[in-house]
């Protein structure tokens, strides 16, 4: 910092200490001013800002602690140096206690003072930088929040305004398959069953975005009741049993007859377990084998969903759970929304959900759910 852009507030009683001090400063380039008494001083600190201050310990009016706090209260950046004698070492104690950068003694060596002095100059540059900074930080994330919060509700729009026309055209193909438009060909069906599993995959995304969306804006609502878990889970089996045995994938569902309810709102948490059997069927290879495990705790009830598919790297084990992350290659037809959502789902619940993953051994994720 340019020395000629330093303000220095010299307080002592003693004139003779005032003039002196105060010329060495100004001949090294600083601006300074003086003041005999405690009022004096509060006086100027209120009208200008002051880098440094010299206090002495005792003036005239009052103590250089009272200044020492109104300083402090008035401008929290001004770097307070107390003077004191001797005698006077306690209270310079007390007031490094209460804010003062640091003391010197009287008489006052100018060689330390210069350095106490460029040392307390390069705290406050530091200070000022490091608030600056933070300013700028706090308005840089302001804007994002912003941006993030119109980027949500822009595609949270454009999903709604794209679900009712996919839904319509998903219709009226299950009309033309059920041959209400007249009889089609072979090569007719297998256009339309292209065209057919397309509008499908986009209804999925655009659900996936929808809910997404939801969960960021905190309007992803939670309808709760007693679910019985065993029939749940068979009800969800009976979907994927025929996808599994396609694979000649081993499926086994271990869950004691008297596991009992969770309380959780049905379709969200079918959603979920849907999702983890969907992705466990998809990664695990032919004549593979999945587990599903439930139990019960004093605490919590225990959803495991076990396959032998390919292990998930170390390093990717936090980020799966990242929006549109693809942690394998075979996973590039999927949105990369589907663990993200499931998880949401499950901390909107107060549960837990995470993955374990070894090399060679296959996955295992696992979710939690008060009991």
């Amino acid at each position: 910092m340019d020395n000629k852009l330093v303000n220095i507030l010299i307080v002592d009683d003693d004139v003779n200490a005032r003039l002196t001090f105060g010329n060495i400063m100004k001949l090294k380039g600083y601006t300074v001013e003086t003041a005999a008494t405690a009022s004096e001083a509060i006086f100027q600190i209120k009208n200008k800002f002051f880098n440094i201050i010299f206090i002495d310990i005792r003036l005239p009016d009052a103590s250089g602690l009272e200044v020492l706090k109104s300083v402090k209260k008035m401008n929290g950046d001004t770097m307070a140096i107390m003077v004191t004698a001797y005698a006077s070492i306690d209270s310079s104690i007390e007031a490094m206690n209460q804010g003062a950068y640091s003391y010197i003694m009287k008489p006052v060596n100018m060689d330390y003072l210069q350095i106490v002095l460029e040392k307390a100059l390069e705290k406050q540059r530091l200070s000022l930088e490091n608030k600056r900074l933070l300013q700028e930080l706090k308005k840089a994330n302001k804007k994002l929040t912003e941006m993030d919060r119109l980027k949500s509700a822009f595609v949270a729009m454009v999903s709604h305004e794209f679900k009712n026309p996919l839904m319509a055209i998903n219709l009226s193909l299950d009309y033309v398959f059920g041959g209400m438009a007249g009889e089609i060909n072979t090569k007719q069906k297998k256009y339309l069953n292209i065209g057919k599993n397309e509008i499908q995959r986009l209804i999925r995304l655009v659900t996936d975005l929808l809910d997404i969306s939801r969960i960021e804006a905190g309007k992803m609502n939670l309808k709760k009741e007693q679910i019985e878990i065993l029939p749940l889970i068979n009800e969800i089996i009976m979907i994927y049993k025929d996808l599994a045995a396609k694979k000649q994938i081993s499926l086994t569902v271990t869950i004691k007859q008297d596991i009992g309810s969770v309380c959780a709102d049905k379709d969200k948490l079918t959603q979920v377990i849907i999702n983890l059997l969907n992705n466990a069927i998809k990664f695990t290879p032919t004549k593979g084998k999945i587990i599903i495990m439930v139990f019960r705790t004093d605490e919590e009830v225990r959803f495991e969903i076990f396959d032998t598919g390919p292990s998930i790297p170390e390093k990717d084990l936090l980020k799966i759970f990242d929006k549109f992350e693809r942690i394998t290659a075979e996973s590039e037809e999927g949105t990369g929304l589907g663990l993200p959502i499931a998880k949401n789902i499950i901390e909107l619940h107060q549960g837990r959900m995470w993955v374990e993953s070894k090399p060679g051994q296959g996955s295992k994720f696992i979710f939690v759910l008060p009991a």
